[in-house]
Parts: structure tokens; sequence; C-alpha cells
């Protein structure tokens, strides 16, 4: 009877052992990995530093400067458009148009302005321009009117109206 006893003991410790063996490495295991995570208490102080560092930045006169260079690129572009001519010859009415057509909406905030040519008739008074735009990110398709030098009437679809 002792005997039995004796190897019950034994065989409970072995397991008790082989558990606590088991449990020493999974605790060895995860303190690695709490030792990789240990990188991660600075981070508090990183995301500080880079807030001054953007603050430092002045985000708001960068913003500033890119709103005059882009002002300043549609001024030059508007210039561009109108071919200088001989002061003897005055510019043709197709190119009278392009410009007239191209600076409104320029003026209204449109980019990447592109004219119709096909459908389009420069020579007519008042000369009907198709017109392909973006404006806030939106393409915008429609015509303008053009009557002598001046603007008459403007009818401009964003493109989502065209879903069903």
């Amino acid at each position: 009877m002792e005997l039995v006893l004796l190897v019950v003991v034994c065989i409970l410790l072995g397991v008790a052992i082989a558990l606590s063996w088991l449990q020493r490495t999974r605790l060895k295991a995860i303190e690695e990995k709490l030792c990789e995570l240990g990188t991660l208490a600075f981070l508090p102080d990183r995301v500080q530093v880079l807030a001054k560092e953007l603050e430092a930045l002045a985000v708001d006169d960068v913003r500033a400067e890119l709103e005059q260079l882009h002002k300043d690129l549609v001024r030059l572009e508007d210039v561009v458009s109108v071919p200088t001519s001989a002061p003897s010859e005055p510019p043709s009415r197709e190119k009278v148009v392009r410009a007239a057509v191209t600076r409104y909406l320029r003026e209204e905030g449109f980019l990447s302005v592109v004219l119709g040519d096909e459908e389009s008739d420069f020579m007519a008074d008042p000369a009907v321009v198709q017109v392909t735009a973006l404006r806030n990110g939106v393409q915008v398709r429609g015509s303008v009117e053009v009557q002598g030098d001046i603007i008459s009437a403007v009818d401009l679809d964003p493109s989502y109206t065209s879903f069903p």
C-alpha cells in the first residue's frame, strides 16, 4: 500500500514539475513580447515632439503661399491663353471667344478647362461653346454662350447628376 502511495506521489510530483516548466516557458515568451513592446512607452513623447514640429512648420503660411502661387499660375495661364498678335491685326473671333470663356471659368474657380472643338462654332455671334472643367473635384460639363466679347449664358451641370 505504501508503495502504491509512493508511486502516485511521484507521478503527481512529475506532472507538477512538467506543468511548472511549461508555464515558465510561456511566461518567458510573454516577457520577450513585452520587452519588444517596451519601446512603445516612449510613443507619447514622440507624438508630442512631432506635434511641436508640425506647429513650428506654420502650415497656414505654407497653405497661403501655395494659394498665392495657384492664383499667379491662373493669371499666367490667362495671359498665355490669348496669343499676342501684331498690333495691326486684331485677334480672330475664335481667339477672343476662347479667351473669354477660359477667363470667365477660371474666375469662377474652375480648373482644367477644356473647350470642345467639334461641336462649337466659335465664329458665330452668339457663339455657344461646349465646355468640360473641374470644380471642387467634380467634373462639370455644359455650354457657355458668348455674345460679342461678353459671356451671356452659362449652362453647366456636374457629372454626378447624370447617374440614374
